[in-house]
């Protein structure tokens, strides 16, 4: 079976992190101390890079760099997951796993499967409180007000207005080509789940499709949205939240999805 080659965002140095057998990402890298880095590390403010851009961009600044400085070194299909400094792909469910205990347990090879892609489980959006509407959503529920009385399924255009920025999502669909327009409308305004966290398992070849897209239309957005204050949790990282959303339209519209089991590690950890 063919082997994953293993790339891991990180923001910061985690000892567990030494010992995975990944290859290591420093998301941000150009505002860090790089002398608190590994040297064998990568930076994603070395090459062509949109690294200073990270406070908006998130795991962005990593994705292009992977793309533009990485993927000469890979052939076109030869398969790539992208791991985050604490969700990783494992072999299976296992509740019982550890920063101690994870190496042994990280998926290393493709499975069997007609798929093209692997992605985590759909995150549902439904059950939206209705203080939480009122609060966020007063121009979402003037504008049509049955989503008062009908809170079970919440579309992830609506999902987007209350937790980042009201009407963000939808203008940025404008600025797509108009086949993906359209598409990606009919996407976010009549789906109520989607793929989370930009992790992925595929080929090199269809994630460079993937990036072609997805950063022609961010910094198409970045120009539109640039006199909008990007503060707080919600809008600060608006690019990658964007680009979240654009990622699983994509994969499903273009590839066959099979969805493979990730790790959530909840310790503490101590930067080195």
């Amino acid at each position: 079976m063919p082997l994953i080659n293993h790339y891991c965002i990180t923001g910061k140095n985690y000892s567990f992190l030494h010992n995975l057998d990944l290859k290591i990402i420093v998301s941000g890298s150009i505002s860090k101390d790089l002398s608190k880095f590994p040297d064998n590390w990568f930076k994603d403010s070395t090459g062509k890079n949109i690294s200073n851009k990270n406070k908006n961009f998130g795991t962005l600044s990593s994705h292009y760099w992977l793309w533009n400085n990485e993927f000469i070194n890979l052939e076109d299909d030869d398969w790539i997951g992208i791991n985050h400094y604490r969700r990783f792909w494992i072999n299976r469910s296992n509740d019982n796993l550890t920063s101690l205990n994870l190496k042994e347990h990280i998926q290393r090879s493709i499975p069997n499967g007609d798929f093209e892609v692997l992605l985590p489980d759909k995150i549902n959006l439904e059950n939206l409180k209705l203080s939480k509407l009122i609060k966020k959503g007063f121009r979402n529920y003037i504008k049509n007000p049955k989503i008062l009385f009908n809170r079970k399924k919440i579309s992830i255009s609506l999902h987007f207005d209350l937790f980042h920025g009201y009407n963000l999502l939808n203008q940025s669909a404008d600025l797509l080509e108009k086949e993906d327009c359209l598409n990606f409308k009919n996407y976010i305004n009549n789906n109520y789940s989607f793929y989370p966290l930009q992790m992925f398992i595929s080929k090199k070849k269809y994630i460079v499709k993937l990036y072609e897209k997805t950063f022609d239309w961010i910094f198409k957005c970045e120009k539109t949205f640039s006199k909008i204050e990007l503060t707080g949790y919600g809008k600060e990282r608006l690019y990658d939240f964007l680009a979240e959303r654009y990622f699983s339209y994509y994969f499903e519209k273009n590839l066959k999805v099979q969805t493979w089991p990730y790790i959530l590690l909840k310790e503490n950890f101590n930067e080195i």
